[in-house]
């Protein structure tokens, strides 16, 4: 799936600033293709000991795993979804000399 154009004034409803609305949607995006990626290689760590007493069906096995990496969903668009959806927020830490 592309990846969405977002109307600027629509991040701008939901955030504070658009910079940070940005930051915020980059670092889940990048959060999200990190765990892709680490899910990905013990899967072919898996799949390379199978593979290694099966080396007939190695082509195909090639062919199914990048047809399952076209249809995954980009992980901006993830990201973007779910900021908008409320599920992503910054976190500011609190100032030591605030009066609670």
């Amino acid at each position: 799936m592309a990846i969405k154009t977002v109307d600027l004034r629509r991040l701008k409803n939901v955030s504070h600033s658009i910079y940070e609305a940005c930051l915020l949607i980059s670092a889940r995006a990048r959060q999200i293709n990190s765990k892709r990626i680490a899910e990905r290689k013990e899967k072919e760590m898996a799949d390379n000991i199978k593979d290694f007493f099966d080396e007939n069906d190695l082509y195909d096995h090639e062919l199914i795993k990048d047809l399952k990496f076209e249809k995954e969903t980009n992980p901006t668009v993830i990201a973007q979804e779910e900021f908008f959806e409320g599920k992503i927020k910054a976190i500011y830490p609190k100032d030591n000399n605030e009066i609670e």
